[in-house]
């Protein structure tokens, strides 16, 4: 019987197996047609394949996008729950005080002048007088800061009974002040006294202006870093450490008084022959900082 030929075998598998087991060449055809099924059933079952691996890719891009283009995906923001034991936080407020002795460089000093009389004009020509004299002899030893402070002219009266005061005589005064080195003070003393003043009013020892503020500047330095290592000191002890400077403070104080001289009037009495001693001494600078740090575990 001869061969069957493709054509032949297509019409066969389409209409069913009657013509199959006729002949001898049914067996080969039952093969091929077994073969042709296979091929169907695995074409069908690939696209179902392809299929599921198309949905499972296209839900892995939906969720995760950033994947394919080698980025990390971000993440969903959410609210960060608060802390269990947050880090507790502190402050420390302390102070510290340093000192200097500065020698004193200058004398401040105030004299007086005061005139008494019957008359104003002889009052008022005798206080023109001593002044005169005085400024003189005080610009010849070239002092500083040469000021008249103030000159005053006043009556002076007595009660009567069932009348008016009546003026007895006058008073005239002047004061003067100056400033010079305590190596000169007691020879100046003494002679403006024999040149117009009657009355040292003040004497007054200081260092100078510019050794304050530099004495103040390093002092401020100094108490500054004493406090913050004292509040270094203290965190430590606490267990917690200095994180931050909260606020510093800074106080100058002069805590020792200048060295002053004051002498009673003198009126009309006799100069001194010889220089009036003196004794300069030292003034002490002292500077308090108060330090506000933050600390934290």
């Amino acid at each position: 019987m001869p061969m069957k030929s493709a054509r032949e075998v297509q019409k066969m598998t389409q209409c069913g197996w009657s013509e199959v087991g006729h002949d001898g060449g049914g067996v080969g055809g039952a093969k091929q047609v077994d073969a042709g099924v296979g091929v169907a059933r695995g074409a069908e079952r690939f696209r179902l394949a392809a299929r599921v691996i198309g949905w499972a890719v296209g839900l892995w891009l939906f969720y995760f996008p950033g994947f394919v283009c080698g980025e990390a995906a971000s993440p969903t923001p959410v609210a960060s729950a608060a802390t269990a034991n947050p880090t507790p936080e502190g402050k420390i407020s302390l102070e510290a005080t340093a000192r200097k002795r500065v020698p004193n460089k200058v004398a401040d000093v105030v004299l007086a002048i005061q005139v008494d009389g019957r008359t104003g004009d002889a009052v008022s020509s005798a206080l023109s007088q001593r002044s005169q004299t005085l400024l003189d002899y005080l610009r010849q030893q070239a002092v500083d800061q040469l000021t008249t402070e103030e000159v005053g002219f006043e009556p002076q009266v007595e009660p009567v009974r069932g009348g008016p005061d009546r003026i007895v005589g006058y008073t005239g005064h002047a004061s003067v002040s100056f400033r010079t080195t305590p190596d000169k003070l007691g020879t100046l003393l003494s002679g403006s006294l024999e040149h117009g003043a009657n009355t040292i009013t003040q004497t007054q020892f200081t260092p100078l202006e510019s050794d304050i503020d530099a004495a103040r500047r390093d002092l401020a330095i100094e108490a500054t870093k004493t406090a913050l290592a004292r509040a270094d000191a203290v965190a430590q002890a606490a267990g917690v450490r200095v994180v931050r400077i909260e606020d510093i403070t800074v106080r100058s104080e002069e805590s020792v008084v200048p060295l002053q001289f004051k002498s009673a009037r003198a009126m009309e009495a006799p100069a001194p022959a010889r220089a009036i001693e003196t004794a300069t001494s030292e003034q002490e600078i002292s500077v308090r900082v108060l330090v506000q740090v933050g600390t934290c575990k």
